[in-house]
């Protein structure tokens, strides 16, 4: 077995796509959970469009690349720590998710570009789907990707993207530098198996011979040269659970777009899902199998951030935090007055984050006796939020769209409070000892475990990232 999966075990993510003429809109649906490690708080971060100079560089979580001529608005949802983005929409309706992917060739630690700042690069430089694609590609074949992306456990790993705007998407899996790439015609999801195979439209030059060269395809087989069997790592150990999670998103997403055009609903249901087993689940055993994944032990991820995005020249962004099971979504559009749940200059985990992070955790204790309530209220929640979105029209004013943001907001704001009191008023008199939390003193020691996750806190050596002048 590689010895990079001795530290870890727990993979991440799941990203899918509606594309415009499989949604009830008309317009590609983006969604995606990131889940990271448990106590790694996620942050809505907006980057302002901005013209540079010849010779003006950027400076990314640990290097520094060129820059180009102009820069479009960006909004993002950004791991405390880390430059680049989990998943974002930018301003020309572009919106991007990525997947940690394990191949056979080994990641490197090497400072490099990680598969999040690739994200945000591309964000920041393409105006469709089509142009992501050549950003994502160029930005590869000339820097790779590379660079430790945890924290907590020594961790590297390739990537995985879903690029999509209103008409298009492309999925793009990586390999150092090689690539393959495939057009989504209806609906599509990823995770962190690699899911293109024969099926690629564009793959890079030397992706096959290099496969050959290294005996992971054998060029006298007949067949065509399938990129996932050549550079999916065969000894991963969490495999199983990858592709398990990668199954289910598309089986979900077959399914809602079997019974109908796919909704901003449905990919809700999709974040949410947990499985066939939904009214026995709790976290624990296998609960990093699920899309709605909660960490089985301190090395575990959990989801940290949510996105659904319906992408146009004015895309409607609906973010949530932690887990999407106990949370709301809260709509956000470009022009929007503000972006909320911005990362704190300076505090000890006293921001919205860790707020409902602190809820999911008094719930976790008991999730089958104390979850169906915060989840039926956040439920609803969402129910009145996306109802005032969609009585708004298309032509409502920033100023009404900021009312609705600050109503949604509110509202979540408060569920968090209500529910954080309820489930630990209630906890002695509905906490069953024959449904607690199997993970035994997880809570206790994630809790001990937790750092502060401000600005002033972000590590020295990828501090030069995070200037005032980069975020």
């Amino acid at each position: 077995m590689n010895d990079m999966y001795t530290d870890f075990r727990a993979a991440s993510c799941d990203t899918m796509v509606a594309v415009g003429e499989a949604t009830a809109s008309g317009r590609t649906i983006l969604a995606k959970n990131s889940d990271r490690n448990p106590n790694e708080a996620q942050y809505l971060t907006r980057i302002p469009a901005a013209r540079h100079d010849p010779g003006d560089t950027v400076r990314a979580t640990y290097i520094t690349v060129p820059q180009v001529g102009e820069t479009y608005a960006v909004i993002g949802s950004q791991p405390w720590w880390i430059w680049g983005f989990e998943h974002g929409v930018n301003e020309r309706g572009v919106g991007v998710g990525n997947e940690a992917l394990w191949s056979r060739e080994e990641a490197s630690a090497e400072p490099g570009l990680l598969g999040m700042d690739l994200l945000r690069l591309v964000l920041e430089r393409s105006a469709s789907a089509d142009e992501g694609l050549q950003v994502l590609i160029g930005l590869l074949e000339e820097f790779g990707q590379s660079g430790t992306t945890n924290l907590v456990v020594d961790q590297t790993y390739h990537n995985g993207f879903l690029i999509a705007d209103a008409s298009t998407a492309w999925i793009v899996e990586t390999a150092g530098k090689h690539w393959a790439a495939k057009r989504v015609t209806t609906v599509a999801s990823i995770s962190n198996a690699y899911s293109i195979r024969t099926d690629y439209d564009l793959i890079s030059a030397d992706a096959e011979s290099y496969a050959v060269e290294r005996g992971w395809w054998d060029s006298g087989s007949g067949g065509p040269f399938d990129f996932g069997a050549a550079y999916q790592d065969p000894e991963l150990p969490f495999l199983p659970s990858c592709t398990a999670r990668l199954a289910r998103s598309g089986e979900v997403m077959s399914a809602h777009a079997e019974r109908g055009k796919v909704s901003i609903e449905d990919m809700w249901a999709v974040l949410r899902d947990i499985g066939e087993s939904a009214a026995d689940w709790r976290p624990g055993i296998k609960s990093e199998s699920v899309i709605c994944m909660h960490a089985e032990d301190t090395k575990g991820h959990e989801t940290a951030a949510s996105i659904v995005t319906e992408l146009s020249d004015d895309p409607l962004i609906l973010a949530s935090l932690a887990s999407p099971r106990l949370s709301s979504f809260v709509p956000v559009w470009f022009n929007s007055p503000e972006v909320p749940w911005q990362q704190p200059d300076s505090g000890d985990r006293d921001d919205e984050w860790w707020a409902t992070e602190r809820m999911q955790r008094l719930v976790e204790r008991d999730y089958a006796a104390l979850g169906a309530a915060p989840e039926a209220l956040f439920n609803q929640a969402d129910r009145r939020t996306l109802a005032a979105v969609r009585a708004l029209g298309p032509s409502a004013s920033a100023e009404q769209r900021g009312a609705v943001t600050a109503q949604a907001l509110t509202r979540r704001s408060n569920l968090v409070a209500h529910c954080s009191a309820m489930v630990a008023e209630l906890a002695d008199d509905l906490m069953d000892p024959a449904t607690i939390d199997p993970r035994g003193s997880y809570l206790v020691d994630i809790e001990a475990m937790a750092t502060p996750t401000a600005r002033d806190a972000i590590p020295a050596h990828v501090r030069p990232a995070l200037t005032d002048a980069s975020v």
